[in-house]
């Protein structure tokens, strides 16, 4: 059973891209190429990716951390209370964007080294030489640019893949089956760790 995060994942933050994709439509009546101009409203798809990813992330952590403080796991209310301090203080999710790095770092505060796991769990994952950890960064490069009115970022930003509704979709379906794989791999490591399945 997937997690409340993954559930909210495939619900209402879906549902928020979903609405954006046909405002998107209605603007351009789902036609091909360029008939107006809709560059705000792609900038609008990535932002709302990167965000709907940074907020999934930060739910599943929280929900890592109440299968872990738990009674049957951690006996005294203190040591419970301290665990959840140090797991939510400095999170990286509550400060910056979802990068690799950022996501990696707060989920070793659950004791679990996150990207070793992921590779050698989907060792198939990296499609023409990009892995799910440069998707993200590439996001969060673009996020920045467009956020921040840096038009150099947001051109190397689009360089590397043109900021539009198409790369969009691509994105999303990528960063989708990483939303799934980073469940699967949470709960499996919280299974092993605390000895019962974390979601139900």
């Amino acid at each position: 059973m997937p997690s409340k995060a993954l559930a909210q994942w495939d619900t209402t933050r879906s549902d928020a891209m979903d609405r954006l994709e046909r405002v998107h439509r209605a603007v351009t009546g789902g036609l091909a190429g360029r008939p107006r101009d809709v560059t705000e409203l792609n900038h609008a798809l990535f932002l709302r990716l990167a965000g709907e990813v940074q907020g999934f992330c930060r739910d599943l952590h929280d929900e890592s951390i109440d299968a872990i403080c738990t009674p049957a796991v951690i006996t005294q209310a203190d040591l419970m209370n301290a665990f959840r301090a140090n797991a939510t203080t400095g999170r990286k999710l509550d400060m910056g964007n979802a990068g690799a790095a950022q996501i990696g770092h707060d989920w070793t505060k659950l004791g679990m080294q996150l990207w070793p796991t992921l590779k050698a769990n989907y060792p198939s994952a990296t499609v023409g030489g990009k892995s799910w950890s440069d998707r993200l960064e590439w996001l969060n490069r673009a996020r920045n640019g467009i956020a921040h009115n840096d038009v150099q970022k947001i051109q190397d930003a689009h360089g590397e893949h043109a900021l539009t509704l198409s790369t969009f979709r691509s994105m999303r379906g990528r960063l989708s089956r990483f939303a799934i794989a980073l469940d699967k791999v949470t709960g499996a490591y919280l299974t092993s760790a605390t000895g019962s399945r974390p979601w139900h």
